[in-house]
């Protein structure tokens, strides 16, 4: 009795396709709906992910929550502001040095480019919004997450 086994990883499609010959019978079996099928529960994940962890994203004039890019497989979220790191941690970083005008009035602050948390938490204005806002939709939305990602892995 031949044994033979053939794994085809086609880089186009990226699946993995298995050939076996066993006596007189050819197994033949491919991943390609499976692989279909988890790429398009990563897009959705993704998707969910973002707009259950919105409603959470500090808000003030709006800047970080449009500042979201995701990746093209869909497997990154992103809040890409300079202030999104020091939003997320929660805690004031600084030095913050004001800038003052003529008559002594803060007009703006300088920050040096490196930075230390300064041991004090943030205050955040709008209601529902704050730190760790990932961790939050998570701890709130995983039970939906893993049945949408089972329900989109398993179609047929």
């Amino acid at each position: 009795m031949v044994a033979r086994t053939e794994f085809i990883q086609n880089r186009k499609r990226d699946f993995m396709r298995i050939r076996q010959h066993i006596g007189n019978v050819d197994i033949d079996i491919s991943d390609a709906r499976l692989q279909k099928n988890l790429k398009e529960a990563q897009r959705l994940l993704t998707n969910q992910v973002w707009a259950d962890c919105d409603p959470l994203v500090p808000f003030q004039q709006g800047g970080l929550r449009n500042s979201v890019t995701m990746s093209i497989h869909a497997d990154y979220i992103e809040w890409n502001a300079p202030y999104a790191h020091y939003l997320y941690e929660g805690e004031v970083y600084g030095p913050n040095i004001p800038i003052r005008d003529a008559e002594g009035n803060i007009t703006g602050w300088y920050s040096p480019p490196s930075k230390h948390p300064a041991g004090r938490p943030l205050t955040y204005h709008t209601a529902g919004t704050g730190d760790h806002w990932f961790e939050k939709a998570k701890q709130q939305h995983k039970d939906e997450w893993v049945r949408l990602v089972k329900q989109t892995a398993g179609r047929d």
